[in-house]
């Protein structure tokens, strides 16, 4: 059984909903990076801070760990058994990330895995990031993947899908 879960997928692809999913399935605690490594004006925390935040999680022998944040991307694939990458549409991912900001903004659902304190922000820059997330992150994220040979790498298009009774049992 997997044990130290990463969960790897451009904004709105359903990172943090099936990280949840998978933790209240296992029992497992479930590591938001967006919420452990910005502050909560949404700017990033520094090195320092990342890495001591980032080395108290992957000394945990279970964990589910949700973002992509490729410059502790290596210690977290080293710790990891079980590697998710949720490859969906641009189309899907700006849809999600805009009905998430709208239901967050009239109070009709809590947005997990944001920093402490934060408000729900859908800026032109946040939705241009996302629009172009498949451009410039998704080959070079594959790559990595391609290039991990002792664990076990998933690609899914459909999260919800995802067979945790036979995946993690």
């Amino acid at each position: 059984m997997y044990k130290r879960v990463i969960i790897l997928g451009g904004g709105g692809s359903g990172k943090s909903t099936l990280a949840n999913r998978i933790g209240k399935f296992t029992g497992y605690p479930v590591y938001h990076l967006d919420n452990l490594l910005l502050n909560s004006d949404w700017s990033i925390k520094n090195k320092n801070e990342w890495e001591e935040i980032s080395n108290q999680f992957l000394s945990k022998d279970i964990g589910v760990v949700d973002g992509n944040y490729s410059n502790s991307m290596p210690n977290r694939i080293n710790w990891a058994d079980l590697i998710i990458y949720i490859d969906i549409p641009t189309w899907i991912q700006v849809y999600r990330i805009t009905k998430r900001h709208i239901r967050n903004k009239f109070g009709l659902d809590k947005r997990y895995g944001f920093p402490e304190g934060s408000k729900v922000l859908l800026s032109i820059k946040f939705i241009l990031w996302t629009y172009n997330w498949n451009v410039n992150h998704k080959n070079k994220l594959l790559s990595v993947l391609e290039s991990v040979k002792d664990k076990k790498v998933l690609i899914i298009k459909e999260p919800r899908k995802l067979d945790l009774e036979k995946l993690l049992k």
